[in-house]
């Protein structure tokens, strides 16, 4: 089974347009990840907050991929730094995650 089907949850038309058209931007449209992450911020504080929510669910999947050992040499990086700030927000409280194994202290 490809990792990236793994969820098995139901998500929306708009929400897989986004996703894609977001991979698309960031394939090759973006200038500057910092810049673009600087200009998000000059958004709403409402919707910064939203996609802040947006930006945990990645870093989670992200953290479970890792743990789970779906991963390659072109995602390892993000992946394993994404296991390891999962990993201290749920330890220190931060984030309320039952499912998430902390035991698991390979990376």
């Amino acid at each position: 089974m490809d990792y990236q089907e793994l969820s098995g949850a139901t998500i929306s038309e708009q929400d897989k347009a986004f996703a894609q058209e977001f991979a698309n931007f960031v394939n090759g449209r973006m200038c500057s990840a910092e810049r673009t992450g600087r200009e998000l911020t000059r958004a709403h504080r409402y919707l910064q907050q939203q996609m802040f929510n947006v930006f945990i669910g990645f870093m989670r999947q992200l953290a479970y991929n890792y743990q789970k050992g779906f991963y390659d040499e072109r995602n390892e990086r993000a992946s394993r730094l994404a296991a390891e700030a999962y990993r201290h927000l749920t330890e220190n409280g931060l984030i309320h995650d039952l499912e998430f194994s902390n035991d698991n202290k390979t990376y």
